[in-house]
């Protein structure tokens, strides 16, 4: 007769649950970061790279921060895509090296992500094009 400790035990499921409570403590990060955006304007990010994820957890994620409905890609020393999540106030950006692989990944918690303004001497160099523009369109 057999004993109860020769039954073979496997516990199912207990990767799921740890999955869900993974994406969820960065969703509930998420969430406490964007009050404070809300309350007192402070911006945070989250590097994904950093953090200890299994492959389906940045599927999930995606999911709960869908592409909303601005997005933009920059192309410099390979390409960053940004989109406002669903959840406005929320960015996902994903820097690319040359080779097209994921450099960075995150999500920050901002009006505006800073690789989208333009900063103050592109401003200047701007200027500078415009009047070229404007001579040779004998303006």
């Amino acid at each position: 007769m057999s004993r109860l400790s020769d039954v073979p035990v496997r516990v199912v499921g207990a990767e799921p649950a740890r999955a869900f409570s993974r994406v969820m403590a960065i969703a509930n990060e998420v969430e406490s970061m964007l009050a404070r955006l809300a309350d007192i304007g402070a911006c945070g990010s989250i590097d994904l790279r950093g953090l200890p994820m299994a492959p389906g957890d940045r599927d999930v994620l995606r999911r709960i921060f869908a592409e909303g409905e601005v997005s933009a890609v920059i192309h410099a020393l390979g390409s960053t895509q940004v989109y406002e999540t669903i959840v406005r106030g929320v960015w996902w950006v994903t820097h690319h090296n040359e080779d097209g692989k994921v450099a960075a990944e995150f999500i920050e918690i901002t009006h505006m992500p800073e690789i989208l303004k333009t900063p103050p001497d592109d401003v200047a160099d701007g200027l500078e094009m415009l009047h070229a523009q404007l001579q040779a369109f004998g303006g």
